[in-house]
C-alpha cells in the first residue's frame, strides 16, 4: 500500500528508502545468534510499533507512521516535513492512563494513518499504559515474583 502526501511529492520511494537504510542505521539492533538459523534483529526506530526491523513496521521508510511511546505521547508522522526529520512527527497526544480510552484513541490515529497496522497499534497501547499504570502504583505487575520473608528465630 503506497501511502503519499499528494501536495508535497516525495523526492525517493519509500522501497528506496529502505534499501538505502536497512543494512546500516542506528536504531538497527542486532542480537547474537540463536537457535534460529541467523541474528535476530530488532529496530529502535520512532514509528515501529513492534520494533521489528522489518519494510512494513519502520518508520523511517515509510511515509505515514504511528508511534506510541513509552511517555504516553501518541504522534503520527506529518509528510509535509519530510525534509525536516526534527518536525516529522507532528499531533502530539497525550493517551489517557485508562486502557480502554488510550486503546480507542490509538485506533483512530491509527485507522487514519495506517489501517494495516492496527493490531500491532491495539497490542503497543495495551502494554505501553499497564505499564504505565505498573510505575504509577495504579495496578500491580502480574509478573513480579513474590518471596516470603522466613523469619529466623
Amino acid at each position: 500500500v503506497q501511502f503519499h502526501c499528494p501536495l508535497y511529492p516525495i523526492k525517493m520511494s519509500q522501497t528506496l528508502i529502505w534499501h538505502l537504510i536497512r543494512d546500516n542505521n542506528s536504531f538497527m539492533v542486532k542480537r547474537e545468534r540463536t537457535s534460529r538459523s541467523g541474528a535476530v534483529q530488532f529496530s529502535s526506530e520512532p514509528g515501529n510499533l513492534m520494533n521489528a526491523h522489518s519494510f512494513k513496521y519502520s518508520g523511517i521508510s515509510n511515509n505515514r507512521a504511528v508511534d506510541i511511546s513509552s511517555a504516553l505521547a501518541l504522534r503520527s508522522k506529518d509528510c509535509k516535513a519530510a525534509n525536516k526529520p526534527s518536525k516529522t512527527y507532528a499531533n502530539n497526544e497525550t493517551l489517557s492512563i485508562f486502557p480502554s480510552k488510550a486503546v480507542a484513541r490509538a485506533v483512530a490515529v491509527t485507522t487514519a494513518t495506517r489501517p494495516d497496522l492496527l493490531a500491532a497499534a491495539k497490542v503497543r497501547a495495551l502494554k505501553i499504559v499497564n505499564g504505565a499504570r505498573v510505575a504509577r502504583g495504579i495496578k500491580k505487575n502480574k509478573n513480579a515474583k513474590v518471596t516470603k520473608s522466613i523469619r529466623r528465630k
